[in-house]
C-alpha cells in the first residue's frame, strides 16, 4: 500500500447505501469514509513538521467532487489496491471527524 507524504491522507471511502424502494438522484461521489494511512505533516522548517490533526481509523466526511459539473474543486486522487478503492486527499478537505454509528 503506498504511503501518504507531507498533508496527505489515505482514505477508504464508505459506499452509499442505495434505497430499493426509493430511487434517489444523486450527483455527488461518496463523502465519508476511514483514514487508514496519515502523511508525517508538511515541513515547517528543515527539522520540524506540521502536527497532523487526524489520525488512522477516524470516521471523516470529506467535500465532495460534483459529476455533473465536470469541475473539480476538490482533488482526490484515487487508488486502487486488489480491487479495493481508496483516495488520497489532503487532511485539509476534512469536513469533520465523527464515528460509524
Amino acid at each position: 500500500m503506498i504511503n501518504p507524504l507531507r498533508d496527505k491522507i489515505l482514505v477508504k471511502p464508505k459506499e452509499r447505501v442505495k434505497s430499493s424502494l426509493i430511487v434517489v438522484l444523486q450527483s455527488e461521489e461518496d463523502n465519508m469514509g476511514t483514514i487508514v494511512k496519515v502523511g508525517p505533516g508538511k515541513l515547517i522548517s528543515s527539522t520540524e513538521r506540521e502536527v497532523m490533526p487526524v489520525k488512522v481509523g477516524q470516521f471523516i466526511r470529506f467535500g465532495t467532487m460534483n459529476r455533473e459539473a465536470k469541475e473539480e474543486y476538490l482533488k482526490f486522487m484515487p487508488y486502487y489496491e486488489d480491487g479495493v478503492k481508496y483516495l488520497l486527499m489532503s487532511w485539509k478537505d476534512v469536513c469533520w471527524i465523527g464515528n460509524d454509528k
